[in-house]
């Protein structure tokens, strides 16, 4: 006890004479960072001072703490309804980086963002300590949100350092710029992949170095792949879907479709203005945006669409492979796919012949190494070379000869009956 006495006993002997006309004061070594406060006006006003008392600053509304040799600053100037703009210094008094921004925050790891009016939008980015810009979230890809007219300044009373700006979504609070407690923090540095988190009906993601690659805004992510792959994962922002680069977790293409489906070979489908076509994934339209109705491309390089009503099949370059001239044509499998015309289905090939010389009139997509077919109500199995085999007859032509053999029992008697009685007639005449 009388240690730690005498330990605040030397501090306070070592507090210079000059720090008492001050309110509040930071020690970083050789230099302080100070402020006065006159309740009386609700003014206040920061320095950064030497050990001598020293100004080594001209005043500024407020002077945050020294991270990584940088400290945020704040301007007197008032800048459309915000208290002032914000910039960098070091320990020198020198600007670093100028006060051009509307908030601003402490750098950590070298890394710190910067929060700045970007048309009708608040922007967010994330600079070094430079100055230069590391990233910058695409808030313009989110036109409902993050709007300027809607935002609410927050920041302590005499403080203007890490000003934010809060939003009200759904009588939720949001905010463009995230800070996650410790244990979150953690598991977001340990993660694998860019760390997806949930927020009152919303999205966001972060990656490990705490920079927030999209904004809590998405409506929906795929986590579990349903409709992703290849790198890319599917996002949506209202009634629109998009992807993320599942490596960064930046968005790599933007919200413009009205649907989309699971990629194969390197191939997107995504339906937008009612038509489906096919992007790569550097988002590039590689197919037209033409088809009513697209499936997967399968392993023989074959999706079937349809166009103006009738069916067939493309490839992945978006060449015609199968006329689209069928009223249905369903996926390949086993190099075999099934078509229907006027009402009879048959198979074909990759090459688009015909391999099977009946017509059907049931059938159904190869799911197996073979497949059963019907034609006048006989059944027949169908292999993926075309051979045609019969299997067995229809449950109508079982019990139609159940009932032929029933009227051929019930008649016989009768027959036999009427054999007999001529025979005795013949022969007592």
């Amino acid at each position: 006890m009388v240690l730690i006495f005498s330990g605040f006993h030397q501090a306070w002997a070592q507090k210079p004479a000059w720090l008492e006309k001050y309110n509040e004061h930071q020690v970083y070594k050789d230099v302080y960072v100070v402020k006065s406060i006159e309740k009386a006006n609700n003014s206040y006003s920061s320095f950064v001072v030497d050990k001598n008392g020293k100004k080594l600053t001209p005043a500024y509304r407020d002077i945050g703490k020294f991270s990584n040799g940088l400290a945020e600053f704040v301007t007197f100037e008032n800048h459309k309804g915000a208290l002032g703009m914000h910039g960098y210094l070091d320990k020198t008094g020198k600007i670093v980086i100028p006060p051009v921004y509307r908030g601003a925050g402490e750098f950590r790891d070298g890394i710190t963002y910067v929060i700045y009016p970007k048309g009708r939008q608040m922007g967010l980015s994330y600079l070094d300590t430079l100055g230069r810009e590391i990233y910058k979230v695409p808030v313009e890809l989110f036109p409902n949100d993050f709007l300027i007219d809607k935002a609410k300044a927050a920041y302590v009373a005499y403080h203007d350092c890490q000003e934010d700006f809060i939003w009200y979504v759904n009588d939720n609070l949001t905010t463009l710029n995230w800070n996650f407690g410790k244990y979150t923090e953690a598991d977001i540095r340990k993660a694998k992949e860019p760390f997806r988190f949930y927020y009152k009906g919303k999205y966001g993601i972060v990656d490990k170095n705490l920079i927030l690659r999209v904004p809590v805004a998405l409506d929906d992510i795929d986590l579990i792949y349903k409709h992703s792959g290849r790198g890319l994962a599917r996002v949506r922002y209202g009634d629109k879907f998009g992807y993320i680069s599942s490596k960064t977790g930046e968005i790599v293409i933007p919200f413009l479709y009205e649907d989309t489906q699971k990629p194969s070979l390197g191939r997107y489908w995504v339906k937008k203005d009612g038509k489906w076509g096919c992007i790569n994934k550097k988002g590039e339209t590689v197919i037209p945006f033409i088809y009513e109705y697209a499936g997967r491309f399968m392993d023989e390089n074959r999706a079937s669409v349809s166009l103006n009503g009738k069916f067939g099949h493309i490839d992945t370059t978006g060449k015609v492979r199968t006329p689209i001239i069928y009223q249905s044509a369903s996926y390949f499998k086993h190099g075999v796919a099934m078509i229907q015309l006027d009402n009879k289905y048959a198979y074909i090939d990759t090459s688009g012949k015909v391999i099977t010389k009946e017509w059907f009139s049931e059938a159904e997509p190869f799911r197996e190494d073979m497949v059963e077919t019907q034609r006048f109500g006989l059944y027949y199995k169908v292999l993926p070379d075309g051979t045609v085999k019969f299997e067995r007859i229809s449950g109508y032509w079982r019990a139609v000869l159940i009932l032929l053999g029933l009227v051929i029992l019930s008649i016989a008697p009768w027959r036999f009956f009427r054999m007999r009685k001529r025979k005795s007639s013949e022969r007592v005449s």
